[in-house]
């Protein structure tokens, strides 16, 4: 497999529209997103037609690059997160990172709707070994184009690309980000247009990718028997890794349910929620009795079940949307209610008990992205060291064996824990 990156200098600049016109032109192209980020490998997986995958090594740990060493794509575009260097953490979590440590040949991704010959002067601290060319972004016209390439051209840096402003071609954004693939019919459509603009005769000079020789794939156990796992995916729920599908797949049949249209899974060994927008969708998920009844009963009879953001806010009592109170599924016994700000960045949690997926001391590693707050008396399982969680740095709600957390986790890097306790749980 090829790696070709995708940075900018900041974000906002069209890293993600530059990523899916590729992905649109490259024939057997993957997509792998650097970060935290559910909505970006959606949208690529929808252009593409292959499974798009998150790089994160915080959230998942020292096998972060399996989703590149399993992977048989022709080639692998790898979008950055934020600006080229822009970490926000102790530990280097940047594009700049990646790249380096990978030896990734990329694109810099310029906004230069503001901007001419400055660009290149703006650009240049974002110049590396391995940079291919410059992608020139937002061109208002041709004139434009001219005066922004003639600064790059003259310090012998590669102009790819000239994109002009095409706001057909605009992914349109909301409270948490772009809107998600499910919400866009003419996604397609919209990353040709931008891909006309682009010659990807640069990917010649690509070699093959070389992983580091101290990396190793991570070997999955595999249970004694096919696990039932239901999932909740619609449009209120549809933040997960594809690392842990991946994983919840290779142990056991999964079946995906959609609260928005009341259904219920036949059966199920582990019932996993993700996150999402609720928020949007307060109606339906109010008169989803058959869901909501599946969930409380299967959390009675000891069933599992976990729940990230989106999904514990649907587990709660109420959920606060549009000026008014919704009941929601009641298995915790808070209240959602929205809020101005926006919570997000990386967590670390230890856990101050057991449960079926975490034992007592255990130190945990997530991330958080939300736009509500959540008011629950219930005691909670997990201590933020990094974050801040439900309340007062406290996260994670326990009942039974439901757990629900603001946090989002990788699956797969928690596999050994979560097939001991269902194998444990087959067998009584």
């Amino acid at each position: 497999m090829k790696l070709l990156g995708v940075t900018a200098p900041f974000t906002g600049s069209g890293k993600t529209s530059v990523t899916l016109a590729l992905l649109s032109k490259i024939p057997g192209a993957e997509s792998f997103k650097i970060g935290p980020d559910y909505i970006d490998p959606g949208l690529a997986a929808r252009v593409s037609g292959r499974r798009a995958y998150n790089i994160d090594r915080w959230i998942q740990g020292r096998h972060y690059l399996d989703p590149l060493l399993a992977s048989d794509a022709d080639y692998g575009i790898i979008e950055g997160v934020m600006g080229f260097f822009d970490s926000g953490s102790a530990m280097n979590l940047s594009t700049h990172y990646y790249f380096r440590k990978l030896k990734v040949p990329y694109l810099l991704v310029i906004d230069v709707s503001r901007m001419a010959e400055s660009a290149y002067y703006v650009g240049r601290s974002f110049f590396g070994r391995n940079m291919i060319g410059v992608v020139l972004n937002n061109v208002g016209s041709e004139k434009h184009a001219n005066m922004v390439r003639s600064e790059f051209e003259k310090h012998g840096i590669r102009v790819i690309a000239t994109i002009p402003h095409i706001q057909e071609a605009a992914i349109p954004e909301r409270h948490l980000g772009l809107y998600t693939a499910s919400e866009m019919e003419d996604l397609q459509e919209k990353s040709r247009r931008i891909a006309a603009h682009i010659d990807t005769s640069f990917l010649e000079g690509i070699e093959e990718f070389k992983p580091p020789p101290s990396v190793r794939k991570k070997v999955v156990q595999i249970p004694n028997r096919r696990l039932k796992v239901a999932v909740a995916y619609d449009r209120a729920f549809n933040f997960y890794y594809t690392s842990s599908l991946d994983f919840l797949n290779s142990i056991g049949e999964v079946e995906y349910f959609s609260p928005l249209k009341n259904e219920v899974p036949e059966r199920a060994d582990f019932v996993y929620i993700g996150g999402g927008y609720p928020e949007l969708y307060p109606d339906d998920l109010e008169r989803a009795e058959r869901t909501k009844e599946f969930l409380r009963n299967h959390v009675e009879s000891d069933g599992l079940l976990m729940a990230e953001c989106g999904g514990l806010m649907f587990l709660e009592r109420h959920l606060e949307a549009n000026g008014k109170s919704h009941s929601m599924a009641g298995l915790f016994a808070g209240t959602v209610k929205p809020i101005g700000r926006l919570t997000l960045g990386y967590t670390k949690l230890v856990a101050l008990r057991n449960s079926f997926l975490f034992r007592k001391g255990d130190v945990i590693y997530g991330h958080e992205f939300h736009r509500t707050s959540i008011q629950d008396p219930g005691d909670k399982l997990f201590r933020n060291i990094i974050g801040k969680g439900i309340q007062d740095n406290m996260d994670g709600l326990f009942l039974r064996n439901a757990l629900g957390s603001y946090s989002h986790f990788d699956l797969g890097r928690y596999s050994r824990r979560l097939l001991r306790t269902i194998e444990v749980r087959g067998r009584s």
